[in-house]
């Protein structure tokens, strides 16, 4: 795999630290953006260049092919990394399904469950390609673009969870993935992987505890100094603890926390990221969210929080916290996400039993 070109899909803070990254280690980088972004990716597009600063490898990144079309991005590739928010899935899936080839992986990073929607895309668009699809619980990056073409990256994850789906693929690709992003372990399904994902379950609540202050600073806030108190940390722990509820009923183990870890500023997104010197700090520097259409909302409580809850009720798992939480944001944002955002239904999961879910994920 590792002799082959590499494809990084999405031209955003992570994308552009993935493919910086990888070039710098020595790989060829197919690094491919929707052409619906190609004003903000003009300058990466046209240069091939990306500079990367900040914690682990530094320099000035010449890309081996920057597109914005998917086929040639993806052709001949056998690994395939999406760093793409939920919000932009369906753009990057009604491209990528029509273009895969037998025998490719596909890792999806930090995907919020997206790796059931690509599945189920898949199943009913193209039932007879062979591709090995991975979800992971978070970004390998924790990056700003600071300007066009040049990304920053302040803090860098310790442990990733992954999985592939099925997982009894899992292991098809892994070491070869380890290869390059060591701190990848794998669990035991996607619904693992998802429940286990930090931004639905300390975003939603972050901000909508703030949002009278983020709207009135109109950008000068810092949610991990600023809006995380004690009563913050404590809703936080409270929709870790309802998502492992839904994890124990599945008997999946979701990631779990000391006592300590949610009592900090940076709650636990300071458990998991780290920076060589300052974690909290390097944490709490990051600014923002600086408007109530965040994707701390529409993407974190939209594609994250949703399908939990869904999840939940299914299940017969109460989640007040969650549900009420998707309320407020449905009702600041004005508009439905239990029904905008990432239903059951289209994860293909609506009419399943908990025992067909579990068969689906795991065989």
């Amino acid at each position: 795999m590792l002799d082959q070109s590499i494809a990084v899909l999405g031209g955003g803070n992570a994308g552009h630290a993935m493919a910086a990254d990888l070039t710098l280690a020595g790989y060829r980088v197919n690094f491919y953006e929707h052409h619906s972004f190609k004003a903000s990716f003009r300058t990466t597009l046209e240069g091939g260049v990306v500079e990367l600063g900040g914690v682990g490898r530094q320099g000035t990144a010449q890309i081996h092919k920057v597109t914005l079309d998917m086929e040639e991005a993806i052709a001949n590739v056998k690994l395939i990394n999406m760093c793409v928010p939920a919000i932009g899935h369906e753009a990057f899936f009604a491209e990528l399904v029509s273009h895969l080839q037998d025998g490719q992986v596909v890792v999806l990073w930090s995907a919020q469950l997206g790796s059931l929607r690509l599945y189920k895309l898949l199943r009913d668009k193209s039932p007879q390609k062979k591709v090995t699809i991975y979800e992971t619980n978070t970004m390998a990056y924790g990056a700003r673009l600071t300007e066009p073409a040049r990304v920053w990256c302040m803090i860098m994850p310790c442990f990733v969870t992954i999985s592939a789906l099925p997982a009894k693929d899992t292991p098809i690709a892994l070491p070869q993935l380890r290869e390059l992003f060591p701190m990848l372990n794998p669990v035991q399904n996607v619904l693992a992987v998802g429940l286990s994902n930090l931004n639905p379950i300390c975003h939603p609540a972050a901000l909508i505890l703030n949002v009278g202050r983020i709207q009135y600073s109109k950008g000068d806030f810092h949610v991990y100094r600023e809006g995380i108190t004690e009563a913050v940390a404590r809703v936080i722990h409270i929709v870790h603890d309802e998502a492992a509820a839904i994890g124990q009923v599945l008997k999946i183990e979701v990631l779990r926390y000391e006592e300590r870890d949610f009592n900090n500023p940076t709650s636990i997104i300071g458990a998991v990221f780290q920076a060589p010197f300052d974690t909290q700090n390097a944490i709490g520097s990051i600014v923002g969210p600086a408007s109530i259409q965040s994707r701390y909302i529409t993407e974190d409580l939209a594609y994250g929080l949703v399908p939990m809850a869904q999840l939940g009720k299914k299940l017969g798992v109460a989640t007040p916290v969650m549900d009420g939480l998707i309320d407020l944001g449905s009702a600041v944002c004005q508009q439905d996400f239990w029904k905008t955002g990432r239903t059951l239904e289209s994860l293909g999961l609506a009419e399943m039993s908990k025992e067909k879910i579990l068969e689906l994920v795991e065989n």
